[in-house]
């Protein structure tokens, strides 16, 4: 069955994405490449050997000898944290530690199988296995992850150097760009798949457009972006005038290769070129391409600055399933503005497309989000046998949980990912909450598994520490989502976020009422 209108060209199914010629052809579609890995024992004498390797590599991927001192301080630290509060001191037990490529980053992974995490001696500070995990300046992200029997797991991630368009072209490219004539509307378009030998001039147009404003700043460097479609982990289309010139872009990102939804964004049109429709013609392309890899389903985060991207993407057929209030730090014009110049939070809209059918399922949804999450799910066309949980309900699970946190310093999120009820779930999510309040974190989600039952009591639960409705999103990981969102300390205006429907504005006025619930 098809929920959207699709026509899939049958010469789809025999496009390849061939990598620009001077790239590196190692992975051979893969998002991970392993370079060195070894188990060693948390004894100081080879705690140096190993911080020495790690330099090395670090410098050999050509990260700078400053930065490279900041990897050292956190991997010292955290190897002694995890021997005197995870071991206790027994240095017999190895620490395993790999470091690879993932994307267009190097990654530094520590796994060890030390004891569980005292939660009540971590809110009495007395175990500090966190004390570097929430630096920032020292790692482009964080993520810790809890992994049951398999024990406790670290990544830091650094972004690899690269070419940042913005030191390459002068912001007066950009105001000249949007001054230019508008092209007419007889003007020949064509939209076929993106090629990688236009990624350079991609960050050229996405400059030229937006200067220093573009939300996702991966797309400023080309070597990201080139990882990205590389490792299959986003599909684009492009736009091009009869020229061959490069005048927009569309994308969809995937959590995973495979996965069954994408998250459709990167978006670029050329404004010479506004009023010629290419947008809902990108869109309609890469929705096409979509149904021919079997993903069932195509979501996007859309401004609400002003509504008309929401109102293009409910005339393509999606519908509103949320509203992050606060999302994004907001857009400037220019470098080295001031504190006092800089502009408030912005918030989005998430927008869902169905495009093929979803299987039934069970899911466990909390019951104060009944009516809006039955809704939002007939407005999708999706069926599910919804069981509502409360605060009230019996929870079981007895053993180790899955979850995994990861700070994203480039929009100030801490975002906690839950695979696995587990005992201390509810703990563990709490003392993550308090260590990045304290870091000053902005805005705080929790994602959680619908299909897993516990999701509607732990929901529950979570609505006592301050957390509140932000959307769902079907099949994201291996499960339908529900995604809470906390706020530390930041002001939004309800009058700020314009609506492009009846029943988005509905949805904003049950999140807006669910915030101040939970806040009283």
């Amino acid at each position: 069955m098809v929920l959207a209108p699709i026509c899939i060209n049958p010469k789809e199914k025999d496009r390849s994405s061939n990598m620009n010629k001077n790239s590196e052809p190692s992975q051979e579609n893969s998002s991970e490449q392993e370079i060195a890995s070894l188990r060693i024992l948390p004894e100081e004498r080879y705690l140096n050997a190993i911080v020495d390797a790690v330099s090395d590599i670090a410098e050999i991927c050509g990260i700078s000898k400053k930065e490279t001192k900041n990897l050292d301080k956190i991997l010292v630290d955290i190897f002694e944290n995890i021997v005197k509060y995870g071991f206790q001191g027994d240095t017999r037990k190895p620490i395993e530690v790999s470091i690879l490529k993932r994307l267009h980053t190097l990654v530094i992974a520590l796994q060890d199988k030390g004891l569980p995490f005292d939660y009540e001696n971590l809110e009495q500070g007395e175990d500090k296995r966190f004390k570097s995990y929430l630096s920032k300046g020292y790692a482009d992200q964080v993520h810790f992850y809890t992994l049951g029997n398999r024990g406790n797991r670290t990544e830091i991630v650094k972004n690899l150097p690269a070419i940042d368009i913005r030191d390459e072209m002068d912001i007066s490219e950009h105001h000249e760009h949007l001054k230019a004539e508008p092209i007419g509307l007889d003007a020949e378009i064509r939209i076929d798949i993106f090629k990688h030998s236009k990624v350079h001039e991609l960050v050229r147009l996405i400059y030229k457009c937006y200067g220093y404003s573009y939300a996702n700043e991966f797309m400023y460097y080309p070597e990201q972006i080139e990882a990205r479609l590389h490792a299959d982990v986003m599909s684009s289309c492009g736009a091009y005038n009869s020229d061959n010139e490069l005048i927009g872009h569309l994308a969809l990102v995937f959590s995973k290769p495979g996965a069954k939804v994408g998250e459709s964004g990167e978006a670029v049109v050329d404004p010479r070129y506004r009023g010629h429709g290419i947008f809902p013609k990108m869109k309609i392309y890469l929705t096409e391409h979509a149904a021919s890899k079997g993903v069932i389903g195509v979501y996007g985060e859309a401004v609400t600055v002003h509504p008309y991207s929401q109102k293009g993407s409910i005339e393509l057929g999606s519908t509103e399933t949320g509203f992050l209030l606060g999302y994004s730090p907001g857009t400037v014009s220019f470098q080295n503005i001031s504190e006092q110049e800089k502009p408030r939070r912005q918030s989005i809209a998430l927008m869902f497309t169905p495009i093929l059918e979803s299987k039934r399922v069970k899911i466990y949804v909390p019951e104060v989000y009944q009516e809006i999450i039955e809704t939002i799910y007939n407005k999708m066309h999706y069926d599910r046998e919804f069981i509502f949980e409360n605060k009230d309900s019996k929870y079981e699970e007895k053993g180790k949980g899955h979850l995994a946190l990861s700070i994203h310093t480039d929009h100030n999120q801490g975002i906690i990912t839950v695979d696995k009820y587990g005992k201390t779930t509810l703990e563990e999510i709490r003392f993550h909450l308090k260590q990045l309040c304290l870091q000053r974190i902005d805005c705080i989600y929790v994602d959680l598994p619908l299909n897993n039952k516990g999701t509607g009591y732990i929901a529950s639960q979570l609505r006592e520490l301050g957390f509140f409705f932000g959307y769902v999103i079907p099949e994201y990981s291996d499960s339908d989502v529900l995604r809470l969102q906390y706020l530390n300390n930041v002001k939004i205006s309800k009058e700020d976020i314009k609506t492009a429907s009846d029943f988005g504005q509905d949805l904003l006025n049950f999140i807006f009422n669910d915030w101040n619930e939970v806040s009283t």
